[in-house]
This record gives structure tokens, C-alpha cells and sequence, in this order.
């Protein structure tokens, strides 16, 4: 009983819960199906956030593919390429790097792989590390479209959004030539107060317009938007043209302008904010970034005319002035009749994302018959062999399967190549084999020979999707029977070097095809008495070893945003003198920009300060999410351990019992494929699609999740993927600090794949 295992019988936090909850998330996670696809090595693409909208991205191509076959990841058009691909060559694999820099967070937008070549697609692992603490992984299957990674689930950072929206208001003006346009035509009308009126003018315009859009749902593509405000432009121009005093309608004309813009504003901002934009308060903040970089523009603007004015004579200065002010209506016109016939409106279009496949082609050189439409197996077939040899490299195991036909080995099997082998005399022929292969083949991790277990041999039926075990015994032909053999080789961890030796080479045997698989790649090579070893090195990218990290209870945090009190303050004292009479145009106009910078400054400088009392509070969706995003991979990451100590102390960390039961071997057999002879999945994305229902309980809360499994079986050369679908309501209490799995109530579950 494995309760009464010594050092186990006493825990009160890992037990028959805790092994239930487990159990029923692995039970069928990814068991038997009678005939799956073959999948070559995936492709593993690693998506990280460096800073805000700088992501870097790795994409590993096994060498299986062909050079014209390599594939590029695909970004929403947010994003652009920042910088070259670089191509690292490992011995099974093409490592690519590079950047992309996106106008805001990738959560809720929608990531790709394409291939040059469908028929040559194979599975791509996707996993996304965002700064906000957001994990994402997925599985993209062949022939399946872009993946939309579910959005934040953080808590929502208010600070970085509002600076966000400034920006992308001051970014909006400073990238459009009609922007730049109504400055000109602001500065031509001339004095202070005048710019700040109709500036002033043109921003009550768009909030109003953002107001009652919000409210009635109006709006405006962008491109009529500007239109708009390049024919308001076009007349104000023309207003500059007389004089001071018989200016008329600025204020009115500019309102009118606004309320054109404004009405685009959502289109203006939707690219950058992304889902933040239709929020009335983030178009608000767009718009004071917008009269900010206004005010500012024109203030500039208006000191250079000034300063060049002083060298010049009334005469000279009155005709460059009305020259400026054809020029800007001329420019205003020709811009909404430009726009009015498709061009854009910004100063630059944004950079194409080249194709890293034709830059990298030339480096990538492979055998033209590495792989081919139809090729999708791991390793490579070899029907006539006696014996085949294949090496599955994983954490914590090394597992040697070998497939032997018995036609070619009758003779060291004492057996007639051309009998009939019957049920009684099977089990003395696969004890011969089972004494044949150990006495002819050695394997060392690390310079070390770890201890052989027999995991299983078996008759085998053998087809086109894999080998499986026969369910019953059946009477064999000799010339057709095909004997499979699994030897497990335990491990501490993930070794450095495995080296497989066949010495003495069985009688009758020139050579071995041999196939050595890692979790990233696949190489095969042939074994003879002048080579009878072959050697892998540990060249992997990724550290295949599991984590599990506990997943802290966080309280409700405030930030104090330091840098923009002192801006805030100053903005308040300069309207509050303007509103008491101190009708400063210079005044109103600086207060609004200190207001702008207020924002901006925001996200700088921000100590976060702990709400008393806001831990364990029942979350929101998002943040529900989040915590079993946490949870629900650890695990199956726990399973991923062979040690059965091991096991218990990670799943400790995320799961809470009372005692220890045998329901920990259901856990175990719940990941075992056993139509490929008990082959253990290694899981490779957990993938929790939402939360929702949530209710409090004393402690902690309950919710109703969704989630996908997805992992790899890598059984006598084949690769087979398998992905569930599971529906469950799941509690989950503080324990310590942390958030814990208390129980689990599976209702639906679903085969994927």
C-alpha cells in the first residue's frame, strides 16, 4: 500500500484529495485511441516580452523539414520586425531569433505559424511570456489557423493604459500630415489666444463627440474623419488670409472640425489600445494627448516665426505670411482629395515584415530526401531490419525500445523461419529476446551504466500509425511476427550525454539502424562491429526538467504614481487661476499639457502599496484564470517526475489532502498510452481557455474552468499528439500564502485530437 509507505503516512496536506484532484485531470487526459496520425519532431516557437511592446521570439525548426520548407512566425499587424533573423545551427535543428515590437500587448491578439508548404506543416508548440506575468502555451496543429491567446488576465495596469492612450494621441498627431497642417494654420492666425481658443475649441469638439458616440453609438471610419478636419483646416487657412478683425466663426468652424475627428477617434486608437479603445475614458485620454501635442506644436511653431520675424520688414513678413497660408490650404485640400481617393494618412508606411525563409534558405542544407509530404514519421522505416533501435532521451528516463522480427534472428532464437509460433511458446521466445538484446546492448548516462528495467515485451501488431501491443495473444507466423521490447533506464535529471553500445553484434547481424530521440529532435544512424556506439549530446534549447512554482496569493496592490503628483498639482493650481479670473490663455494652455505629462509620467515611478486585508478575496474572471494557469499545469508537471517521492512533494505545492491512498496510481496510469505499450505522455501545454461562475467559499473560492491538455508520445519511433478538452468546477483555498487545488468535479470532457 502506498500509504504506508515510510515518510508518507503522516502527510496531512498531500492525500486522497489531493491524488483524486490529480487522478481526475490526468485519468483520461491522454489515453488510448485505436489510430492517431504520426507527427515529426514539432516545431517549438518561444514568444517573450522584454520590455513594454518589445517581444523577442525564437522559433526551433527540426532539420526534418527542408530549407524551402521553413516556416515564419506570424504577428498581428500591430506588430513589425524589428532587426535581422539570426540562424544558430544545432546538430538536429535550426535555431531562429528575432525581434518584433508591436503597439501594445499581444494578450487577446492572435499568433501564427506559416509555411511556405501546407503539405509539409507539422505541429508548432507555441508558449507566450508576457511582462504582466501572463503565460500562454498552445499547440498548433497542421492545416490549423492563427491562435488568439486569451486576453490579459493580469490585473489590469490603469497607470500604463492611461500613458498609453496619451500617447498614442500625441503619436497620432505627430504621424499625420494633416495634424501637422492645422498647426501651421494655427500659428497663421496669429496670437496666443487665438490658438489656445480654437485649439480649445476643436478638443470640446471630439470629447463631445467621443461622449455621445459612446452613448449613441455613432462613429466614423478614420479616413472620413480626416477628411473632415483637412477641409476645417482649408478654411481656417483661409480665414488667415484677412485680417484680425474680420475673423469669424474660428471657434465654431473648429468645433465643427472636432466633432468630425472625434468621431473617429475609435479607429484612430482601436490598433494601438486594442481592446482598451472603445473605452470612452481611454478616447478621452487620447484626445488630451492629441491637444496636448497641438499646443505644444503650434507654441514652437509660433516662437520660430517670431524669432525669424525679427530680420524681416512688415512688407517682407505680411507676403510670407500669406504665402504660408495659400500653402497650408493648398496642402489641407490636396490632402482630403488624396484621402478621398484611398492614400493615408500617415508620414510613413510601416515596415513590411520580410520573409526570414528567403534570407536563411541559403544556410539551410538538407538532404532532399529528408522529408517528404508524406513523411511523418520520427524516425525513419526500415521494414527488413531484424533489429531495430530506438532511444527515447526525457527527463529522468532513458527508455531503449527495440523492435524484433523474428524472421531474422531464427537462428540465435533456435525457432524455424518458416513456423507457426504458438501461444504456449510465445512466452519462452520473448524471454530468449529479452536475454539476446540486454546481453548485446549497453547504454551509460554520464559515464554511468543505470540500472536496466524491463518495462514490457510483447508480440506486436505493426501498421502504418505505429506499433501497439496485441490486447490477447495470438498464434504468430514466423516470417511475419515482430517483437517488442521496452527497457526503461531511470535518471536524476536530464543527462549530458547517453551513449548506446551493441557488443557483441547478435549472430547472423551486420548492423543496427538505430534512432535516438530528445524532446526537440530526431537522428538516426546505423550500428555495425567497426561502430557499434552511438552517442548523444545534450544540445537542447530548452531545459526539458518540469517546474512547479507555487502560486502566491497576492493582495490587492494600489500604485502611487510619484512623478505625477507634483504635475497634477501644478495643473489644478494653474486652472484654478485661470477660472478666478486670471484669464491667461498661456495658463489654461499649460495646464492642459501638464495634465498630458501627468499621464505620461504615471508608469515611471510607481511604489505599489498593499491593501490591508484584499488577500484571498474572491477574484475576478481574469484573475481566476490567472490562478489556475498556475495551478492546473503544475500538476501534470508533477506527473512528469518517475519518483514516486518526488511526485508527492510537487504536488504538494498546488494540491491539499488529508491522507495518502492508491488513487496516486491512477494519476500515473491516467498518462499512460496503453495501445502503445504503456508509453507515458510528456505533456506539453496546458492550455485553461476560461473561468467562470465564481463563488466565494470560507476560504478561498469555486469556480468553473475549462482547460485543454495537449502532449507528446514518442512509442518505437512514432510521435503521436494527443489533446483533451475538460470542463470542471474546482476549489481552491489559501494555504500558507498560497493558492491550493482542494477539489475537483469533472463534468464534461471532450477528445480533441
Amino acid at each position: 500500500m502506498i500509504g504506508k509507505r515510510s515518510g508518507f503516512a503522516g502527510w496531512p496536506l498531500v492525500g486522497a484529495l489531493g491524488a483524486a484532484v490529480a487522478a481526475a485531470l490526468t485519468l483520461a487526459a491522454l489515453g488510448p485511441e485505436s489510430a492517431l496520425a504520426d507527427v515529426g519532431p514539432p516545431v517549438h516557437v518561444q514568444v517573450s516580452e522584454r520590455e513594454p511592446g518589445l517581444y523577442a521570439v525564437s522559433w526551433r525548426v527540426p532539420k526534418a523539414l527542408p530549407a524551402r520548407a521553413v516556416p515564419v512566425p506570424q504577428f498581428p499587424e500591430i506588430c513589425a520586425p524589428a532587426g535581422e533573423t539570426t540562424v544558430t545551427e544545432q546538430p538536429n535543428a535550426w535555431l531562429l531569433t528575432r525581434e518584433w515590437r508591436c503597439d501594445g500587448t499581444l494578450a487577446g491578439q492572435s499568433l501564427g505559424m506559416r509555411y511556405p508548404f501546407p503539405d509539409l506543416a507539422v505541429n508548432t508548440v507555441v508558449r507566450v511570456n508576457l511582462l504582466s506575468g501572463d503565460r500562454f502555451a498552445h499547440v498548433l496543429t497542421p492545416g490549423e489557423g492563427p491562435w488568439q491567446l486569451p486576453a490579459g488576465r493580469a490585473t489590469v495596469d490603469r497607470l500604463r493604459g492611461a500613458r498609453n492612450a496619451v500617447l498614442a494621441g500625441v503619436a497620432h498627431v505627430t504621424g499625420s500630415w494633416v495634424h501637422a497642417a492645422f498647426i501651421l494654420a494655427l500659428v497663421l492666425l496669429g496670437g496666443t489666444g487665438t490658438v489656445v481658443r480654437v485649439v480649445s475649441a476643436f478638443t470640446i469638439g471630439q470629447v463631445g463627440a467621443v461622449a455621445a458616440g459612446a452613448v449613441l453609438g455613432l462613429a466614423l471610419p478614420p479616413r472620413p474623419a480626416e477628411i473632415g478636419l483637412a477641409l476645417a483646416i482649408g478654411l481656417l487657412a483661409r480665414q488667415a488670409l484677412g485680417t484680425p478683425e474680420g475673423r469669424q466663426r474660428l471657434a465654431a468652424l473648429s468645433t465643427a472640425a472636432g466633432v468630425v475627428h472625434g468621431l473617429g477617434v475609435a479607429g484612430f486608437t482601436v490598433g494601438t489600445l486594442g481592446d482598451a479603445a472603445p473605452a470612452v475614458g481611454m478616447q478621452i485620454l487620447a484626445v488630451l494627448g492629441m491637444d496636448a501635442a497641438h499646443l505644444v506644436g503650434a507654441s514652437v511653431l509660433m516662437a520660430l516665426a517670431a524669432w525669424e520675424a525679427r530680420s524681416l520688414r512688415s512688407p517682407a513678413r505680411d507676403r510670407l505670411q500669406r504665402l504660408a497660408a495659400y500653402a497650408a490650404g493648398s496642402v489641407a485640400f490636396a490632402l482630403a482629395f488624396g484621402l478621398a481617393l484611398g492614400g493615408d494618412v500617415g508620414r510613413a508606411d510601416a515596415a513590411a515584415a520580410p520573409n526570414p525563409v528567403g534570407a536563411t534558405a541559403a544556410g539551410l542544407v538538407t538532404s532532399p530526401s529528408s522529408a517528404t509530404a508524406g513523411s511523418r514519421r520520427v524516425a525513419p522505416a526500415t521494414p527488413d531490419a531484424a533489429i531495430q533501435s530506438f532511444l527515447s532521451v526525457e527527463p529522468f528516463e532513458v527508455r531503449h525500445e527495440v523492435m524484433v522480427r523474428l524472421a531474422g534472428l531464427a537462428d540465435a532464437l533456435a525457432i524455424d523461419p518458416g513456423s507457426r509460433l504458438e501461444i504456449e511458446a510465445q512466452p519462452g521466445v520473448v524471454e530468449r529476446i529479452t536475454a539476446l538484446v540486454l546481453a548485446s546492448s549497453a547504454m551509460r548516462a554520464d559515464g554511468t551504466a543505470p540500472d536496466a528495467l524491463v518495462r514490457r515485451a510483447d508480440f506486436m501488431t505493426v501498421d502504418p500509425t505505429g506499433a501497439r501491443p496485441r490486447p490477447s495473444p495470438v498464434p504468430e507466423s514466423v516470417p511475419h511476427a515482430v517483437v517488442g521490447l521496452v527497457i526503461a533506464y531511470p535518471l536524476d535529471g536530464m543527462p549530458d550525454q547517453i551513449s548506446l553500445t551493441w557488443t557483441p553484434m547478435p549472430a547472423g547481424l551486420e548492423s543496427i539502424p538505430v534512432s535516438v530521440i530528445d524532446p526537440e529532435s530526431a537522428a538516426s544512424s546505423v550500428v555495425d562491429a567497426s561502430r557499434p556506439t552511438v552517442t548523444w549530446e545534450n544540445a537542447l534549447v530548452e531545459d526539458p526538467i518540469p517546474t512547479v512554482e507555487a502560486v502566491a496569493v497576492e493582495p490587492l496592490r494600489l500604485p502611487v504614481p510619484l512623478l505625477s503628483l507634483p504635475l497634477l498639482v501644478l495643473s489644478a493650481a494653474l486652472l484654478i487661476g485661470w477660472a478666478r479670473g486670471r484669464r491667461s490663455a498661456i495658463a489654461m494652455a499649460a495646464a492642459r499639457v501638464a495634465l498630458a505629462l501627468a499621464f505620461l509620467a504615471g508608469p515611471v515611478v510607481r511604489p505599489a502599496v498593499a491593501l490591508p486585508g484584499s488577500a484571498g478575496r474572491v477574484p475576478s474572471e481574469g484573475q481566476a484564470e490567472r490562478v489556475m494557469a498556475g495551478l492546473l499545469p503544475n500538476v501534470y508537471r508533477a506527473l512528469e517526475f518517475r519518483e514516486e517521492g518526488l511526485i508527492y512533494d510537487r504536488l504538494a505545492v498546488s494540491v491539499t489532502g488529508e491522507t495518502l491512498t492508491e488513487t496516486y496510481l491512477e494519476q500515473r496510469r491516467g498518462l499512460q498510452i496503453e495501445e502503445r505499450g504503456g508509453a507515458q505522455a510528456r505533456v506539453e501545454t496546458v492550455e485553461v481557455l476560461g473561468a467562470a461562475e465564481i463563488e466565494a467559499r470560507e476560504p478561498g473560492f469555486e469556480a468553473r474552468v475549462t482547460w485543454t491538455v495537449g502532449g507528446m508520445v514518442t512509442h518505437f519511433g512514432h510521435r503521436h499528439f494527443r489533446q483533451n478538452r475538460y470542463d470542471a468546477r474546482i476549489a481552491v483555498v489559501p494555504v500558507a500564502g498560497s493558492w491550493k487545488i482542494r477539489s475537483i468535479e469533472v463534468l464534461d470532457q471532450e477528445r480533441l485530437r
